[in-house]
């Protein structure tokens, strides 16, 4: 079964405080930190991971940064997408707590996840029927990677939407 959760509120200031030791362990290989995932839409059922979005630096390579994250405890997730970075950090039960994409400098405006978050956060209807979904599919499925992909139409439809709204051509889908 995939564990969803009512909206927190302290979801934002949780994301505040990680963002703080971030950047004291990241330094100018990140120029940009913003909370997104489902954590970061006020109203919406989330699974309670906080999903963090990087902009690395010009130049810096956002798989690279292994290292400077380690001692915060978080792991590189290898099996991830192939087009940003992703850290793991897990609770002591091996459950995840968070998890932070870094994405390259010039991906950055373009980024389907934060345009998907900006999508399901101004639009109330997107929203509902994102929520609903994730909801129904929380109570059929137990597997995260079948959950996933389940949502990937209505994602894909929903993204391309904010796409269309601000000029921009349609994409597939990412990885969520």
């Amino acid at each position: 079964m995939i564990r969803l959760v009512e909206h927190r509120p302290e979801w934002a200031e949780e994301f505040r405080a990680e963002a703080v030791r971030l950047r004291a362990h990241l330094g100018d290989r990140v120029v940009d930190l913003e909370h997104i995932g489902s954590t970061a839409v006020p109203g919406l059922v989330a699974k309670p991971i906080l999903d963090l979005g990087a902009r690395a630096a010009p130049g810096a390579d956002p798989c690279g940064l292994a290292e400077a994250v380690a001692p915060l405890e978080y792991g590189q997730l290898r099996s991830g997408p192939a087009n940003h970075g992703v850290y793991v950090r897990m609770s002591p039960d091996g459950a995840r707590t968070h998890i932070l994409h870094v994405f390259a400098f010039d991906g950055w405006d373009t980024c389907p996840q934060r345009l998907f978050r900006d999508r399901l956060r101004h639009d109330a209807d997107a929203r509902r029927r994102y929520g609903e979904l994730k909801t129904r599919l929380a109570a059929t499925l137990t597997d995260g990677r079948e959950y996933t992909a389940a949502k990937r139409d209505l994602v894909e439809t929903l993204l391309n939407e904010e796409r269309a709204a601000r000029g921009l051509p349609p994409t597939a889908a990412w990885d969520k």
